[in-house]
């Protein structure tokens, strides 16, 4: 799938694209700002590296880790589109009111019940990862952070932490406008993104906390 993803970028428009999203280029790559990270798009093979220091690095070398298969699947999918450039409409929506009856069913049997557990009695190092990696507070939850995906597509992260009754979770929240910048299916790869992003700056703030 993330082959296929790349064939179909490789095969678009660069150019328009280019000028659609109002990105930066050279001859050999495109660039562009992921979870506020940017990211070069080689051009003739669609390998994506990330600026680090004023330096690309290759996944392997990179300081937040993330699987490049959630990059490439969400930007050659939003990338790669045809026609008038989405706007943001600044309302969340949840997967159930995305994906219609499809999304009901997926609400139902989504749980993030054992990625929530890793923060549970942790709350204060998930606000600082999250604020590492340019989340904007929100008062929605115990740690809630929205974040900016690609250009004005932005995502919300709510965590509550375990009490007396409850166990930890995590509910992920979209743009209302999310299906005009890719498809319903993207929006799982959008999370595990996010979370990848996220454990990797927990991890370090964790570390600290503990010395």
């Amino acid at each position: 799938m993330e082959q296929d993803a790349r064939d179909i970028f490789l095969r678009a428009d660069q150019d328009a694209m280019i000028r659609a999203w109002d990105l930066e280029a050279d001859e050999e790559h495109i660039y562009a700002d992921f979870f506020s990270q940017r990211l070069a798009i080689d051009r003739r093979t669609a390998k994506i590296t990330a600026e680090e220091d004023g330096r690309l690095q290759s996944p392997q070398n990179r300081r937040h880790r993330s699987t490049t298969v959630n990059e490439s699947m969400i930007l050659f999918d939003i990338l790669s589109r045809t026609g008038q450039r989405p706007k943001a409409s600044g309302n969340w929506a949840s997967i159930s009111m995305l994906g219609g009856v499809i999304g009901q069913g997926h609400d139902r049997i989504l749980n993030h019940q054992e990625e929530a557990s890793k923060f549970a009695g942790h709350t204060e190092e998930l606000k600082k990862a999250c604020e590492a990696l340019g989340g904007v507070p929100e008062s929605r939850a115990d740690a809630g952070y929205s974040f900016t995906v690609f250009k004005d597509f932005r995502m919300l992260f709510q965590f509550w932490d375990a009490d007396e009754e409850f166990p930890a979770s995590i509910k992920y929240l979209f743009d209302a406008n999310a299906l005009q910048y890719m498809h319903y299916e993207t929006l799982w790869y959008v999370m595990g993104a996010l979370y990848d992003r996220i454990c990797g700056c927990y991890s370090m703030a964790l570390a600290k906390s503990s010395r």
